[in-house]
């Protein structure tokens, strides 16, 4: 089904726990061309690991099967589609980084909480779980990098909102560049 990587050697150590690929929210085709110019020049080793995303699932535990699949899809036929927001980019000053909150944040945390009753994820939580949502712009940057480019932004980065409506399954190549691998609608049956 899935074609993964053997050989992790060039990987740094963190990198393996997602050897075997994650579920996000990746928005759609138009507001991905909006906000993947903004990553690309702000944050280029982040936007080529991975483009525009939400943070959904934790690392998968196990390799995707056909019953793993199965499970996910049964599990998201339950789950109705839901309107994502997204506002002005904003930053800390405590951390480095700049993104965009996401809002209502209920229904991803009902989302996240259905998705990882499924076998592959062996229920134990990875402590970035309870992040809130957010799409990051700029992740690798310093502090003060970040209180200016999020200064910069205010009155030019683009807002809206979008369906959430499906999952992409992304697994990582050699280089440590995820590839979609396959899509996970929700309430299938609507």
């Amino acid at each position: 089904m899935v074609n993964y990587i053997s050989d992790t050697s060039k990987w740094e150590y963190w990198q393996r726990d997602y050897r075997h690929g994650l579920i996000l929210i990746m928005p759609p085709g138009d507001v991905a061309r909006q906000i993947d110019p903004l990553r690309a020049k702000h944050d280029p080793y982040a936007f080529a690991i991975c483009p525009t995303h939400i943070s959904l699932s934790d690392p998968l535990r196990h390799v995707m099967t056909a019953e793993r699949e199965k499970e996910i899809r049964d599990i998201l036929t339950r789950i109705e589609p839901f309107t994502l927001y997204y506002e002005k980019p904003h930053t800390s000053p405590e951390r480095g980084g700049v993104a965009y909150p996401i809002t209502p944040q209920v229904p991803i945390d009902d989302l996240k909480d259905a998705l990882h009753t499924a076998a592959v994820f062996e229920r134990k939580v990875n402590p970035r779980r309870n992040i809130p949502a957010h799409m990051t712009i700029a992740e690798f940057i310093s502090v003060e990098d970040s209180l200016k480019l999020c200064a910069e932004l205010q009155d030019s980065a683009p807002s809206g909102s979008f369906l959430c409506d499906r999952l992409e399954f992304i697994v990582p190549d050699k280089d440590f560049h995820f590839q979609k691998v396959g899509t996970f609608f929700l309430s299938v049956g609507t």
